[in-house]
């Protein structure tokens, strides 16, 4: 079958409209949508750009001032500073004990074990450090408003994710965990 023959078109005109379409194509910006109802956000997103949120969030929930939210940005960053490179070290537990349980090596899973709680006490004496001095900035109606939701300061599970939580520094957290790691003990 023949193809009919399209009229020519001059060298600039084709490098002109190809530059346009392009442009047109860069120009399109997409808008992050809400995710529905009982599903949640594709994680890896940007920590730094979280926190923010978090932060913002957290100040517009409790009204916070200028000095409380400058308490809250630097307290949550040195509690980001004194669990580093906890999550790494315990996905190589998790690991580990992975390994130990598989060969049936009952005193390595002792041991292993016994330093996975070391781990999660550091993180969770971390988070309720850094939760105890949020709470001590506030103003009683600032605290009335969180009443027993402690998490929302920047616990687990609260408002964001805090430095107990999550795969940045932090907490053992469901996404803290290597792949087919066993679950961290929750106390």
């Amino acid at each position: 079958m023949k193809m009919p023959k399209m009229p020519k078109m001059p060298r600039t005109s084709f490098i002109a409209l190809s530059l346009m379409a392009s442009g047109l194509m860069f120009a399109q910006t997409t808008t992050p949508t809400a995710p529905a109802p009982g599903q949640h956000r594709p994680r890896g997103g940007n920590p730094d750009l979280a926190e923010q949120r978090f932060e913002q969030r957290l100040a517009q929930h409790l009204n916070l001032t200028a000095e409380q939210q400058n308490k809250v940005h630097l307290t949550r960053a040195d509690a980001r500073v004194q669990s580093q490179g906890m999550n790494e070290k315990m996905r190589t537990l998790h690991t580990s004990l992975n390994t130990a349980i598989k060969a049936g090596n009952e005193s390595q899973i002792d041991s292993i074990s016994q330093e996975i709680a070391s781990v999660h006490q550091q993180q969770t004496a971390i988070n309720a450090k850094t939760t105890a001095k949020i709470y001590s900035s506030l103003t009683a109606d600032q605290k009335a408003k969180v009443g027993n939701r402690l998490e929302m300061l920047g616990g687990e599970g609260g408002f964001g994710r805090g430095p107990g939580s999550g795969p940045g520094p932090g907490g053992p957290g469901r996404r803290g965990r290597a792949p087919g790691a066993a679950p961290v003990p929750q106390q």
